[in-house]
């Protein structure tokens, strides 16, 4: 089987993973709003822990409690707030200790707490404002009276309950809210279900605390070394498949040798990486970075991208065996419009990806949007115009032509405008819109060129002599092996102010204009010899005429 086909199948294949890969259970956006209502709920939590008493009225008596336990919601965020500053000890003031089974009670209460808040970080987002802020709780949960739900856990044994229960307070008549003992018995299964790994479990011992986007300083730095270890491994790989497709002899151009160890090194490499990686270490929050699609969404765009150069190329060489250097030419402009397409299409995919809605994006830009169509009216009426000159050919590439007042050699016809060099070699742009609707003479698609030299003779020439000049210049043009037999015409076409005119057309069968200079030479040379052989003086040239001012 050809290798450069077999490549080509592998990228087919490789591009069937794209619509699968870009799943991701949790958006960017839902971690930015998950942070912004963290901090809010810390500041909540903040005020009301500085009321006097931490007094909550209800119908009966006010709740006092020094841990601001006396709702689900406040209970929740206190609980939160502690663990995510790892105040674990205050984090086990939220925890019902009470009628622990043995395993359970084999973990001292800090750590109970720990394990919690770990799980939680791997499997369940929590949202605070949904729970309620009523000491009494929600009454229209699948749950008994005395407890509130905050969420479920799928794990091997089915799903865990992660409950909030109503217990009595340190006073004496004052209830509060706690993380259920029913929950807390499930978290030595939930350490066994959801732990990290040795290696995770020490960099989140050893490194320092810190977050970004809800990511923890140790999990970049294992994720980092995790994604640069499968690109060392793509990079192997590709440079390897590059080698076997050289020793094949396969038919490999150096943008497509660029395209396999750049672009799809890099592709390759997210790819095993987000197939491979280990999910001991990974939460909620690394899923949506890592497995966001940001990385692969910007491989695969690089990737498209060199593809179209390499396509571009090969269908470049297609037209220049088979002489078609005019849709060569358009190769540059498509291949451009393509690559915009490609980027706006994965511009859109990674804002659907972070979580906000691309048409909503779009629909939102409204006046701004038709604002830029209005600016942008004359760049669409040139690439429209671009499309007109290759479509209808007037002129292509390396044509001499007369484009309004201007004359010179079309250089390149852009998106834009279109480039001719002069004849003094300056450079000129002409806006494609206003390009066709000027008058344009191509020069260079004469299939011959057209000989007529002035000749104007003094009144006081003889009949015979000038019937004489006459005869000879016929015979000087049927004799050139360069002057088409028709038309060739030599006639007396009349009587102007200077003297007496002699009328020439013939055209010279060739379109190079040097050796056509060579043909005109020739016969001036020609013509003149007879002059001076039959005496006959060529008329003064008009004097001039000068304004008077």
């Amino acid at each position: 089987m050809n290798p450069w086909r077999s490549f080509k199948c592998g990228l087919l294949a490789l591009a069937l993973v794209l619509p699968y890969s870009l799943e991701a259970k949790v958006t960017v956006k839902e971690i930015l709003n998950n942070e912004q209502q963290q901090a809010k709920d810390s500041s909540e939590h903040a005020e009301q822990s500085t009321l006097p008493g931490n007094e909550v009225a209800t119908n009966e008596h006010p709740i006092i409690d020094e841990f601001n336990r006396q709702t689900p919601r406040s209970a929740m965020q206190g609980y939160l707030h502690a663990a995510h500053q790892r105040d674990f000890e205050r984090a086990a003031h939220y925890l019902d200790f009470r009628n622990l089974l043995l395993q359970a009670q084999a973990m001292n209460h800090a750590e109970l707490a720990h394990t919690l808040y770990l799980v939680l970080n791997r499997t369940l987002w929590v949202d605070t404002q949904a729970l309620s802020n009523h000491p009494a709780g929600s009454r229209n949960e699948p749950v008994p009276s005395y407890r509130d739900l905050v969420g479920e856990i799928d794990t091997s044994r089915g799903a865990v309950q992660i409950l909030l229960q109503r217990v009595p307070g340190d006073t004496p008549g004052n209830y509060i809210w706690k993380v259920s003992n029913a929950t807390v018995n499930q978290v030595p299964f939930l350490r066994q279900e959801f732990g990290y790994s040795q290696a995770g479990e020490w960099l989140y011992r050893h490194l320092p605390h810190g977050a970004f986007l809800g990511v923890e300083l140790w999990q970049w730095v294992y994720y980092s070394l995790n994604l640069l270890a499968f690109l060392l491994i793509a990079c192997l790989s590709t440079r390897i498949f590059l080698y076997l497709l050289l020793r094949a002899k396969a038919d490999v151009s150096q943008p497509a040798k660029a395209l396999v160890t750049g672009p799809l090194c890099f592709l390759l490499g997210i790819v095993l990486a987000r197939t491979f990686s280990s999910e001991a270490n990974s939460t909620l929050a690394t899923r949506a970075i890592f497995e966001g699609a940001t990385l692969l969404i910007l491989a695969w765009t690089w990737f498209l991208l060199k593809v179209v150069d390499v396509i571009r190329l090969r269908l470049t060489l297609r037209l220049q065996r088979n002489n078609n250097t005019q849709a060569e030419f358009l190769l540059r402009p498509a291949g451009n419009v393509v690559k915009i397409l490609l980027t706006l299409i994965a511009l859109l995919v990674w804002f659907e990806n972070l979580g906000f809605s691309a048409t909503t994006l779009i629909a939102g830009l409204g006046i701004g949007g038709l604002a830029l169509a209005l600016a942008a009216q004359k760049s669409v009426e040139n690439i429209i115009g671009a499309i007109t000159l290759y479509a209808s050919a007037p002129v292509k590439v390396g044509q001499v032509c007369r484009v309004g007042r201007y004359f010179g050699v079309v250089e390149e016809i852009g998106l834009r405008a279109t480039r001719m060099r002069t004849l003094e070699r300056s450079v000129i742009h002409i806006a494609n819109a206003k390009f066709v609707d000027m008058e344009i003479e191509n020069i260079s698609e004469r299939e011959r060129i057209a000989y007529r030299p002035d000749i104007v003779l003094e009144r006081s020439t003889q009949h015979q002599v000038l019937a004489q000049l006459l005869e000879q210049i016929r015979e000087i043009l049927e004799q050139h092996q360069d002057i088409a037999d028709q038309p060739c015409r030599v006639r007396l076409s009349g009587f102007v102010p200077r003297g007496i005119k002699i009328d020439v057309l013939s055209y010279a069968q060739t379109t190079d204009f040097d050796y056509y200079l060579h043909i005109v030479e020739s016969l001036n040379l020609q013509i003149i010899e007879c002059l001076n052989r039959l005496g006959i003086a060529l008329a003064a040239p008009e004097p001039l005429s000068f304004a008077k001012l």
